[in-house]
């Protein structure tokens, strides 16, 4: 069964990612610099005004305050708790005007006079996509940009392989379908990774670390996590250990 997207679990499982997000996101980690490596073709005026989708802990902003200009970098995520810790972690940023409109990015006001929407590993949350995109297009002016990550079918493909438990995902065909009405495909790039455990419960370890309460938060009794950890050993296990599987695309696009 597709997982039902409910932002205030959403919101409760990141923010008890807090303390824990930073070393555990190994694959989001990497994510964000592969779509940095695709913003390098971008003309230095992209980078004025930055409205960053899901900000979390900071990570993806420092890394382009470090290599970009960035002049104003509006901050969003649907966790206020996350506001404190990205705004420590950017405040040897002291030339750029930093300024935060935390909430769910759906039903918030979007900032005017963007040069750049980022979002890394954050749109598969969204409650109505295909919606957001459009919105996106009417609030983006001609030549401005939308360089995003997200994650698709075939992440945690092992566990939704055992319980059926998984998000709904876009295939990119629908989500390059989706874009071509306002924007010009700059980038696309699609991404295969696996991480390898010890053992079933320190993948549960991982999935809660990383905020990703969608299927972390699957109800378990002493009997089917036992069940669970058989079959998950039986049916993945190979000379690594035990695999979680991510899929992902990187997206950067300019508005007609």
């Amino acid at each position: 069964m597709a997982f039902r997207l409910d932002k205030k679990r959403i919101a409760k499982c990141f923010r008890r990612s807090l303390l824990t997000y930073d070393d555990a996101a190994i694959v989001q980690k990497k994510l964000a610099k592969r779509l940095l490596q695709l913003l390098a073709c971008l003309p230095e005026t992209a980078f004025q005004r930055v409205l960053e989708i899901g900000c979390c802990t900071g990570g993806l902003s420092e890394l382009l305050c470090e290599k970009k200009p960035v002049q104003v970098l509006y901050l969003n995520d649907l966790v206020p708790d996350f506001e404190a810790v990205a705004l420590s972690r950017l405040r040897k940023h002291t030339a750029i005007q930093i300024i935060s409109c935390f909430g769910d990015i759906e039903s918030v006001q979007v900032p005017s006079d963007l040069s750049l929407i980022l979002s890394g590993a954050t749109f598969q949350w969204l409650d109505n996509l295909p919606s957001f995109l459009e919105l996106l297009g009417r609030k983006l002016e001609p030549g401005a940009f939308l360089a995003f990550s997200m994650f698709g079918a075939g992440t945690f493909k092992e566990f939704s392989g055992l319980t059926s438990v998984e998000l709904r995902y876009y295939s990119n065909g629908t989500i390059l379908s989706l874009l071509e009405k306002d924007f010009i495909v700059e980038s696309y790039e699609k991404y295969e990774d696996q991480l390898f455990f010890p053992s079933v419960r320190e993948i549960l370890s991982h999935i809660r670390a990383t905020g990703v309460g969608g299927v972390s938060e699957y109800q378990w009794n002493k009997e089917t996590l036992k069940r669970f950890e058989k079959r998950y050993s039986n049916e993945y296990k190979c000379e690594k250990g035990l695999p979680v599987s991510y899929s992902s695309s990187c997206y950067v696009v300019r508005r007609r």
